[in-house]
This record gives C-alpha cells, structure tokens and sequence, in this order.
C-alpha cells in the first residue's frame, strides 16, 4: 500500500514538474519571439537559440508543444540566414521544415549586401517615387495613422497579432486617404497605367515591429473569397509613413496569379523604407513584406507603419462594421474622435515633387534546400508550403 502511494506520488511529480516545464518553455519561447521582431540585434540570436534548445526538449515530452518549436525554429532559422550563416539556417529548415524544397534567397533576406540583377517585370507592372504626396497632404495622413494616435485603440489594434481589415471609398469622396489615392492615380498613370481606369479604393494599414515581415500573397477583394475564385485589384499602393530603414522593404515578384512556373532569377525587386516614398504595382502580382534585419532604427518601441491602397474599376461592397474590424468596412459617417484627422482639411498648395526612386532588382529570389537541387531560372510551380519564406 505505502509503496503504491509513493509511486503515484512519483508520477504526479514528474507529471507536475513535465506541465511546469512546458509552461516555461512556452513563456520563454513567446517573450523571445516578441523581443526578436522588435529588435533584431545580434543579442537576439542567442536568446533564439536557448529558446529553440529548450522547447524542442519539452516538445519532445509534450508533442502538444510542437507548433511552438516550429515557431521559434522558423525565428532562428531566419537570423541565422540574415548573418549569412545559411549552412547552420539550412540544418534548422530541414530538421523543422522537411517539405520546404526552396527558401527566400540571401539577396532577398540579407537584403542591401547583395549585387542587384536586372529584373523582368513586364512594362506597366512597377513604378516608385521618393516625396510622393505634397508634404501638407503627407503629414495629414501620417498624423491620421500616428504610432500613438487614436486610430489603433479605436481598432483593437495589436502589433504583434492583429490581422486584416480595411476600408472602402469612391475615388470621389472626401479625406485625407482618399485625396492620396487621387495623386497617386495622376502620379503612377505612366509607370503603371490600369490605375487610370480606377473609380474606387480599399485601404488599410499596419504598425508592425522592425523585425516583423509579411508572407508573400495576392491583394484581391474579400481576402480571395469570391465564388469564381480570388477577384484582384487594377494595382495596389504601399505608401511607408515611418523613418528610413525601419521595418524590411516590400518585395515585389514577378509571378503572377494563374502562373504555372515559378521564376527563381531576375523575379523581384525591393522597395526600402523611406518615409513619403511609394510603391505601386499590378494587382496580380505576389508581394510581401521583408523581416527587418539588424537593430531596429528609433529604438525597439518604433514600429514601421504603412498605408497599403488598392485601385478598382468600381467600388466594391461596403459592410458595416458589427463587433471586430472587417475587411472592406463602410468608413464611419458619425464624429468618432479617431476620424478627425481622416477628414482634415489639407493645404492646398501643391508643393510636390517627386521624383523616381527605382526598385532595387534582386538577382536570386529562390534557392533550393537541397544544394543538388534545379534553383535555375524557373522551376515547376511547387505547393506553397514548399516555399519557405521565414
């Protein structure tokens, strides 16, 4: 009897100590991923590593926790190929991510060190700009998506983890987004010329960490929910409201919706954060945003905020907003205190003057995994979960 009690008493210890564990492991491993999207330094990778080295043990007691493990082992994999350690990065894809059959390129995650290629976009697909809004019209809409303004809490805005949502106008209602949107139409008519044909707009906009990216995707309507399939924008906007170098740049491939091969070489290029410089390209190109490298410009607490517009033929449906923001939300017509500066009125001095700030080509956009493997200049298009992208 007293040896059948202590063995249960033994069980319940090693289980309690095993679920303590977790716990930490857990704990340790989310405060580590939020430390290394807000900066990236070089402090951050071995706090990554300690991390992995400790979920990875509690995962292999608690198979529950293997989504966590896969997390932080994304996270290091990437700083690993971010510091051009792409031998130790490969090990880490291969032991965590054993169908990832290609990577993002170090000329695309070591973005700024690598020589740029010539990239084959065909003509009307991409144009940028440096001070692309009058400076009165600029810092109306950067005051309307300040950092610490009242649109984010108005929106249960979280930088870690908050999703999409967006609003939709006609190109001839009033505000600050929308006067935007009408510039960019006259500034990006001849570099990418379907913007013309434009009479509605969706916008949305995030306020992420230096270190935080964005998986590569297809603007369309709905989130890609239509029933005839994914309905794409004329051409989409990316305006950068934040200072120099914080936050990746956006990368903008060549592969388009319905493609059946995917261009390894001479398929992208990169647009740098600079603030009032914008970037438009065709709606059925696949895009995404690069994580930050190195420590983060301004401090951990600065976040890279970004205007993001697509151009349609027509205005699509509107929905009220019920409960959690949506995508393609009706704007507010009541004097909610967060959509003051949205309805500014702007000097209407024209002082702009932009000028051409041409997209930085990248030479590798993909590599194989496996070292044998065909990473040439195109390859059978391959799933999605094959493509690693960090």
């Amino acid at each position: 009897m007293g040896t059948a009690g202590s063995e249960r008493r033994k069980r319940w210890r090693h289980k309690a100590c095993r679920r303590l564990q977790a716990r930490t492991a857990l704990r340790n491993v989310a405060e580590t991923l939020k430390q290394a999207r807000r900066d990236p330094s070089d402090e951050s990778l071995e706090r990554l590593r300690g991390a992995l080295l400790m979920i990875e043990r509690a995962a292999a007691a608690s198979p529950t926790l293997d989504a966590a493990a896969q997390n932080c082992a994304r996270a290091y994999a990437l700083a690993l190929f971010q510091r051009g350690r792409a031998q130790e990065g490969t090990v880490i894809l291969r032991h965590r991510f054993p169908d990832a059959r290609y990577r993002l390129a170090d000329d695309v995650l070591r973005y700024g060190t690598a020589k740029p290629g010539a990239t084959r976009f065909e003509k009307g697909s991409v144009g940028a700009f440096d001070d692309a809004l009058p400076e009165a019209l600029f810092r109306a809409v950067a005051r309307a998506l300040a950092p610490k303004g009242a649109f984010w809490p108005a929106h249960d805005y979280d930088d870690e983890t908050s999703g999409f949502f967006s609003y939709v106008h006609s190109l001839d209602e009033e505000g600050v987004v929308v006067e935007a949107a009408r510039r960019f139409r006259e500034l990006f008519a001849r570099a990418v010329p379907a913007i013309a044909e434009a009479t509605g707009i969706e916008w949305w906009t995030h306020r992420r960490p230096h270190g935080a990216g964005h998986q590569l995707h297809f603007d369309s309507a709905d989130e890609g929910a239509g029933a005839d399939g994914p309905e794409h924008p004329l051409c989409s906007v990316v305006l950068y409201l934040s200072e120099a170098r914080l936050g990746g740049p956006t990368l903008v491939t060549t592969q388009c919706s319905g493609d059946i091969e995917m261009r390894c070489r001479d398929a992208a290029a990169l647009v740098p954060v600079a603030p009032n410089r914008a970037v438009c390209f065709r709606g059925d190109l696949l895009h995404c945003v690069v994580p930050g490298r190195g420590p983060a410009p301004g401090g951990e607490t600065a976040r890279r905020v970004t205007l993001m517009i697509s151009f349609w033929r027509r205005p699509h449906a509107r929905h009220d907003r019920e409960g959690a923001p949506r995508a393609a939300m009706r704007f507010p017509t009541d004097d909610e205190a967060w959509t003051a500066p949205f309805r500014a009125r702007v000097d209407g001095a024209d002082d702009a003057k932009p000028t051409r700030s041409a997209p930085v080509p990248v030479a590798q956009l993909w590599t194989a995994v496996d070292a044998a493997a065909d990473d040439g200049e195109t390859v059978p298009l391959p799933p999605y979960e094959a493509c690693w992208q960090a």
